[in-house]
């Protein structure tokens, strides 16, 4: 093989790499991270332009309208190497930046991780760990379950781990609200302090209201736990709280479940909220004439190459996003029309196995996307659960299951909470034996876990509520 066939080969493999990129990049976005990618693509390449809305009145607008005279002084916006000029920039950085949503949790993680001291694989697994956590910032699977599924080291997983917890909001990363508060007092420097040791050894004793016999264990003075709650008091039980949807106004749907007049459940891929792309004809005719200088052909090449390669990558964004939703509404129709006790086991491999494409793809499509449908707004990660296995194939509705969903199974939960005696409140072994009862298996941590991350208090605190 000659020197220039070896290049144009390297060349040609670079860029293909970059259009892979540039395809996850855009495949794992929000709506909202969407949103200023592509705005800050218009910023940047003078290649791409927005199309005029579609409406009448905007189409009324001829070469001779307001529209298109806005249009026109457009072009003047831009300097000769394609950058935006100092008036323009300004103009539009204050536009955007009165625009801008609050970031998730995850991206304000993100956003730490790109910066982090990690490399290699632990840094991967640093964002599969980001991408695991709800919107409590608790991981939703442990360590050893995502290192299976990422074929990390566990090593890489406990360096990732560790990275994590060290991130702000403090109390990032735990399993459960008990290791929350352990890792926020350990961040404050107090982990040989008498709150830590009640966190670690007392946890019991501290939700039924036992300080007495908490300090009994210690062997300290009840005085010293008073103090000591204080501590704990004041940390956060909530770390992702301030970043979580349900507080988000700006939360987008990217697809809607509506049933049609004939019955049958519709999936709607929503993208009023994007900009129309399209190439600036002024700019590709300028680059077919091959007028102007060298360095300005090869800029402009560069960057029809760049925006073909962002078009393509949003077409195919949408379309897998679509077929997803499509694969998850014909799995779990029955939770589409009768409610989240409805909802059944389903693993990533299985859709990722109808819809002919890679785990890793499905993961993507999934991340930050929701789904808006007559029972509210849903993650579509929420749909996916290894499932909790139910005695004789009976989901706890009586419809034919061979395993119940954990969303389902809270879901139980909560009836069984809000229908319990409130002066004898089901504690989380009783829960455990009432689940049973209804032919669903599970542990009494499983129903502790459950409950935490419902946000429901323990028997003891709801007693007479």
């Amino acid at each position: 093989m000659s020197e220039v066939s070896l290049q144009h080969g390297m060349t040609r493999q670079m860029a293909v790499s970059q259009s892979m990129q540039t395809g996850m990049q855009i495949l794992q976005a929000s709506a909202l991270e969407l949103r200023q990618i592509i705005r800050q693509a218009l910023e940047t390449n003078p290649m791409l332009e927005e199309l005029p809305d579609a409406s009448p009145e905007a189409l009324e607008d001829g070469p001779d309208g307001d529209a298109w005279n806005e249009r026109e002084d457009g072009w003047n916006e831009f300097t000769a190497e394609g950058r935006l000029s100092g008036d323009a920039a300004a103009r539009r950085d204050f536009m955007y930046e009165s625009v801008v949503a609050p970031e998730s949790l995850k991206t304000h993680l993100m956003d730490q991780a790109q910066h982090s001291a990690l490399t290699g694989r632990a840094r991967d697994a640093l964002f599969l760990l980001i991408d695991a956590l709800d919107e409590r910032g608790f991981l939703t699977e442990s360590p050893q379950e995502l290192e299976e599924q990422g074929c990390f080291s566990m090593r890489d997983m406990e360096e990732a781990l560790a990275a994590l917890r060290e991130m702000d909001p403090p109390g990032v990363g735990a399993a459960d609200l008990r290791d929350s508060l352990l890792i926020q007092l350990e961040q404050r420097g107090l982990k040989r302090s008498l709150a830590f040791r009640l966190v670690k050894r007392c946890w019991r004793e501290l939700a039924a209201h036992k300080y007495e016999e908490a300090a009994r264990l210690l062997d300290v003075e009840p005085g010293a736990v008073a103090a000591a709650l204080e501590v704990i008091r004041s940390l956060t039980p909530d770390p992702g709280g301030a970043y979580a949807p349900g507080g988000n106004p700006h939360l987008l749907p990217d697809v809607i479940v509506e049933e049609g007049p004939s019955g049958v459940l519709e999936v709607i891929l929503t993208s009023e909220y994007l900009p129309r792309l399209s190439m600036n004809e002024r700019y590709m005719e300028l680059m077919a004439e091959g007028s102007g200088s060298r360095e300005l052909r090869q800029y402009l090449r560069r960057a029809f190459r760049e925006g073909q390669e962002l078009l393509r990558a949003l077409d195919m964004r949408q379309e897998t996003v679509l077929r997803l939703a499509r694969v998850i509404v014909r799995r779990q129709e029955d939770f589409f029309r009768s409610g989240p006790s409805r909802l059944k086991a389903m693993g990533m491999e299985e859709v990722a196995e109808e819809m002919g494409v890679h785990v890793s793809t499905v993961s993507r499509a999934c991340r930050d996307k929701y789904l808006l449908c007559r029972w509210g707004m849903k993650e579509l990660r929420s749909f996916f659960s290894a499932g909790v296995p139910s005695e004789g194939g009976v989901s706890p509705d009586g419809a034919a299951s061979g395993a119940v969903a954990a969303g389902a199974v809270q879901e139980l939960m909560r009836r069984l909470i809000a229908e319990e005696d409130s002066s004898k409140p089901l504690s989380d072994a009783g829960l455990a034996a009432a689940l049973r009862e209804k032919g669903v298996n599970i542990a009494r941590r499983t129903v502790a876990k459950y409950r935490e991350q419902m946000k429901i208090l323990p028997a003891s605190l709801r007693r007479g509520i």
